[in-house]
């Protein structure tokens, strides 16, 4: 009766918040922490185990996520049939990153995290596609704010050094145009590192809100430039889609007429969303 009682309070509970009790020294002692433990898990959570390592699997290049692997395997103790089991599948995702990609970000992220301003060298996106010569590139110097995905490409997003800190300097800089590596940006006059208040300059360009009314990468800044109500119906499997999976947050079904739909969007007018629409072809017009 004690083993089952026992059994019950680390894995159900009291009012659902599982007890942490362990033998120490031939005593059952309750602690305060709330570890961890795969096998404490209920079987419908245990369950999900799958999600959570198809949504990993693909980052496992990266530091902090192959550390997390490496407990859940060897700590937890799973078993190879949990580890493949695949009952989720997962789309494209960073197993489409190159290894100098993957160092790219992890070094974007680590200089993040010091608040320190990088450096490298830049092909430039309008000069189209990447050739053996290095007549396009272009050196940055850039404090890094963060590393946002769209359409299955990588971003760095930032403020390049000795501009203004403001909303309408913010850049994005497709990472596989980066040239070779990234650097931490030294000032020239001290040949120290160029520090930065990364929660301040968030703040004072409003970033939690710089992307509220995009779709994609790509914004417009001015006097006039504001979203627009864009209007677009869809018909067939792309009305199915566009319901079930909504373009922005912002889209409203305004009108039905068969299986055609009509959607409202409150966005800036950008090549992103025109790409976005131009993909349904035939069966999305205006």
């Amino acid at each position: 009766m004690l083993r089952e009682d026992l059994h019950f309070l680390r894995t159900e509970g009291l009012n659902n918040n599982r007890l942490s009790i362990k033998l120490i020294e031939g005593k059952y002692i309750l602690q305060n922490d709330n570890d961890f433990s795969i096998h404490s898990l209920k079987d419908n959570e245990r369950g999900t185990l799958p999600l959570l390592f198809s949504i990993l699997k693909p980052y496992e290049q990266f530091p902090a996520v192959s550390a997390l692997l490496t407990n859940l395997i060897q700590v937890h103790k799973l078993n190879d049939a949990e580890i493949k089991q695949l009952s989720w599948g997962m789309g494209k995702s960073a197993q489409n990153l190159k290894p100098m990609q993957i160092q790219r970000i992890i070094d974007i992220l680590g200089c993040i995290h010091k608040q320190v301003a990088i450096e490298f060298n830049y092909y430039k996106v309008t000069e189209g596609a990447v050739e053996n010569s290095d007549e396009n590139i272009v050196y940055r110097q850039v404090y890094p704010f963060q590393v946002r995905t769209f359409d299955d490409r990588y971003y760095l997003v930032g403020i390049q050094v000795g501009r203004e800190i403001k909303a309408e300097n913010i850049q994005h800089f497709p990472i596989d145009r980066i040239h070779r590596r990234v650097d931490i940006a030294l000032d020239e006059t001290t040949e120290e590192p160029i520090h930065f208040d990364w929660l301040k300059y968030l703040e004072k360009t409003n970033f939690s809100n710089h992307y509220t009314h995009c779709i994609g990468m790509y914004r417009e800044f001015g006097k006039e430039v504001k979203p627009i109500t864009v209007y677009r119906w869809f018909t067939g499997w792309a009305a199915s889609q566009v319901q079930a999976v909504p373009i922005h947050p912002s889209q409203q079904i305004v009108q039905k007429s068969g299986g055609d739909i009509r959607i409202q969007l409150h966005v800036y007018n950008t090549p992103d969303l025109q790409n976005v629409f131009r993909k349904f072809g035939e069966f999305s017009w205006e």
